[in-house]
């Protein structure tokens, strides 16, 4: 596990525009980094896809539920029960904010609801059917469409596509992680057989 899913995380929280600490003046590219050395608790992909619990059973493609729907209280609880992932959101807080009770209070503010719902409307075709939103969201998230193609393909509903694009890109920097670690080790290795 790694310490970029988190980052991901705090990408789409920071997007969904929570307050973002000292890392919030950077751009989503700098502040990765920047967090990633920052330690503690991790966020895995499975307290991700718990998150976002069933919502392959609750997808219509009539009525599709939207992401307020989904990130429900329960799950929100779900999230913050685990110690390493409270911790890790709450870094991204500005300092003054740095405490469980500000932290659970945000995740579950009108204005968060607020911001699902109006990414919610940005993820669906609008009056036209027009799917710019979508890519739009997509870009600024800098998500691949590729990875939510088999979920329109298959008549689902853009924001499950939105979600597998998250999951994707979740799982893709996890695979990144674990190459760069092997690649830390054998350069660790090395410098311990030069000396």
């Amino acid at each position: 596990t790694t310490t970029r899913q988190v980052d991901a995380l705090s990408n789409i929280l920071e997007n969904l525009g929570m307050p973002q600490g000292e890392q919030g003046a950077t751009s989503g590219a700098a502040a990765a980094p920047a967090a990633a050395t920052g330690g503690g608790g991790t966020l895995t992909l499975a307290d991700l896809q718990s998150a976002m619990g069933g919502v392959q059973q609750q997808q219509s493609a009539s009525n599709p539920p939207g992401l307020n729907e989904i990130v429900t209280a329960d799950a929100i609880s779900g999230l913050l029960a685990n110690e390493d992932v409270r911790q890790r959101l709450m870094e991204q807080l500005p300092e003054e904010q740095r405490t469980p009770e500000f932290l659970e209070e945000n995740l579950r503010s009108p204005q968060v609801q607020q911001t699902l719902r109006s990414l919610t409307a940005a993820l669906l075709p609008d009056d036209n059917g027009s799917m710019d939103g979508y890519h739009s969201v997509l870009a600024n998230f800098q998500l691949d469409a590729a990875d939510g193609q088999k979920a329109l393909s298959s008549g689902q509903s853009p924001i499950q596509a939105f979600l597998d694009c998250v999951l994707a890109s979740v799982q893709k920097e996890k695979a990144e992680d674990g190459k760069e670690e092997s690649t830390e080790a054998k350069d660790d290795d090395a410098e311990m057989k030069d000396d």
